[in-house]
């Protein structure tokens, strides 16, 4: 199955990587197109449902950049260095002969372009050079290229910003966008895919939990089946009190994050002790597990993990998701598709904790804990009011009818 990549850029930069990214396989790619940089996190709010996020320059990324410890997906972005700005002097000096003082270019980091220079060990006069920052507009940066035109100090300018680019060719001066290396785009595609991949592999990661009953109280089937339900686990019993459970850190995250786990620990009278360990194999996470039990008590939970890093105790430790159900744009697609708030809110979830963009009525219906009768009406109503869309089919059997395969078409983050 391909990673699907959302890209936050401009036209022009998107018109570059559609070329370069077909020398990579399984990446499908979806664009957000900016007029300007600072519009990258307005852009963030209409990403629909993919496995990775990158931005096509730093300064969109620096825009944003407040905005990422939210998404659940990894991100990424084209970083400019100096293998960006010795590649576009060159090819500037080889094609137009122009002196090097007589160039005016706007970088992020001034210290890159004196390093290239350094580098091919140029003695002469440098060229004007524009520090870019968010904290300044770019009109400011604009002027003074044209400044500099205007009284002749410069033949040439070099920007990294696409809409001064524009601007200058509107007014007739000689410009130049900044050139990303092919190289660089390649790998930092290639970057993106592969931290999608890993955040796949981490979700799917064995887990192995401990589950004790006190000893003056006998075993509850309905509490051992609730906490199995809620964990997607397997189990089975290892001595009179204790059950041993077994799940991904995907599906412990998810029932953590929902707080499943915290309303089930509310309810249970039984002072019971959980414990979850991660590990490298089974038998770390086993032995982890027991070592966090050795710091649970009645109605907490801890988690060791691989790196022994001790995590809870839960349901106290911070790290819970609220569904709202008051966010105008929930309430917009809930009157639309007669569906109610907190429905929405879970089917946006639903999206978040996905290892694919793609999803069957069963899978919604596995999360939801509802009836599949009633998933696939909820799935009609998303997709008559184009919030889903059907983009394939799939046969688990030989025989038998093949299962739908649906994809959100809003944006989920």
């Amino acid at each position: 199955m391909s990673t699907k990549i959302a890209i936050i850029c401009s036209k022009a930069f998107m018109k570059r990587i559609i070329s370069i990214a077909q020398n990579i396989d399984n990446i499908q790619l979806e664009f957000y197109l900016y007029n300007h940089p600072s519009e990258a996190p307005i852009l963030m709010k209409q990403i629909k449902p993919c496995d990775a996020l990158l931005f096509g320059g730093t300064l969109p990324f620096l825009h944003a950049q407040s905005l990422l410890p939210k998404i659940p997906i990894p991100w990424n972005y084209i970083k400019q260095d100096e293998t960006t700005i010795s590649t576009t002097l060159l090819s500037l000096v080889a094609k137009n002969a122009i002196p090097i003082n007589r160039i005016s270019i706007d970088v992020m980091n001034p210290a890159f372009v004196d390093n290239v220079l350094t580098e091919i060990d140029y003695k002469g006069p440098k060229p004007h050079i524009q520090h870019i920052s968010i904290t300044e507009p770019t009109e400011h940066i604009l002027k003074r290229h044209i400044a500099l035109w205007n009284t002749k100090s410069i033949d040439f300018v070099i920007t990294s910003i696409h809409s001064v680019f524009d601007t200058l060719q509107a007014h007739q001066i000689p410009a130049m966008r900044m050139i990303d290396a092919t190289n660089s785009i390649i790998q930092c595609l290639e970057e993106t895919k592969s931290k999608s991949l890993l955040t796949k592999s981490e979700s799917f990661k064995a887990v192995v939990g401990f589950l004790e009953f006190p000893t003056d109280s006998s075993i509850d089937s309905a509490i051992l089946n609730q906490i199995a339900k809620a964990t997607f686990s397997t189990y089975k019993q290892i001595s009179s009190q204790t059950f041993e459970l077994y799940t991904t850190a995907g599906h412990l995250q998810n029932a953590l994050v929902k707080e499943t786990l915290k309303e089930l620990i509310k309810q249970i009278e039984i002072p019971i002790k959980l414990a979850f360990g991660y590990g490298h194999s089974m038998l770390e996470a086993t032995r982890n597990a027991q070592h966090a039990l050795t710091f649970s008590k009645p109605f907490e939970i801890y988690i060791l993990d691989e790196h022994k890093n001790l995590l809870g105790p839960f349901p106290k430790s911070e790290g819970k998701l609220s569904l709202k159900t008051d966010d105008p744009y929930v309430l917009q697609m809930a009157k639309l598709t007669s569906l109610s708030p907190l429905n929405i809110s879970k089917i946006i979830n639903f999206s978040h904790e996905r290892q694919s963009a793609q999803f069957t009525s069963q899978n919604l219906s596995e999360y939801l804990q509802v009836t599949r009768r009633t998933t696939e009406r909820i799935i009609k109503k998303l997709v008559d009011q184009g919030y889903a869309k059907v983009v394939g089919e799939e046969m688990t059997h030989q025989q038998g009818r093949p299962r739908t395969i649906y994809e959100l078409n809003f944006a989920t983050y």
